[in-house]
């Protein structure tokens, strides 16, 4: 009984000097840690409310190639131009980039062959042809940029033919 006493005693001993330990020595080390993180953090959202460009949020925009061209073709149609224009409306001056990805299928070129020998290079046209046309528009060319994705991604569904406008 004395033993456990005895044992009871020294673990009440170590708990009371571990917590004095913690306390005065490791405690005050946590909370400067923590305020520095808490510091960093708001000069960091001062920042990002600063300069907004330095996001990487975006609005994407997903538009079925059918909806922008006819098929086998990299020239607007003029439904597809109304469309393009309706982006432009709601996002005129709100915008740092946009940038445009076109993607097709996986089914070969039927049409216009000798210009568009492969889908890269149909959805390489079709990309410059809505940037092209957003230039006309008074788009400041600097803000805009066009990718070309062709079938690479493709997996066989009717959404593969598709354009996406990432607006930063």
């Amino acid at each position: 009984m004395n033993i456990l006493r005895g044992i009871i005693y020294v673990l009440f001993v170590l708990s009371l000097g571990l917590n004095f330990y913690l306390w005065f020595y490791e405690i005050p080390k946590m909370k400067k840690v923590i305020y520095d993180l808490n510091e960093e953090n708001l000069n960091l959202l001062k920042n990002l409310k600063e300069n907004p460009e330095k996001t990487d949020t975006f609005t994407l925009i997903n538009i079925p190639s059918d909806d922008l061209f006819d098929p086998g073709s990299a020239e607007l149609s003029e439904k597809g131009k109304k469309k393009l224009d309706e982006i432009l409306e709601s996002y005129r001056g709100k915008f740092k980039e946009m940038e445009v990805s076109a993607y097709t299928d996986k089914s070969p070129v039927q049409t216009n062959r000798d210009k568009y020998p492969t889908n890269w290079e149909l959805a390489s046209a079709r990309a410059s042809a809505i940037v092209r046309y957003f230039i006309s528009k008074g788009v400041e060319p600097s803000k805009l940029s066009a990718k070309s994705y062709g079938d690479s991604r493709a997996k066989g569904k009717p959404d593969d033919r598709r354009v996406e406008i990432r607006i930063y």
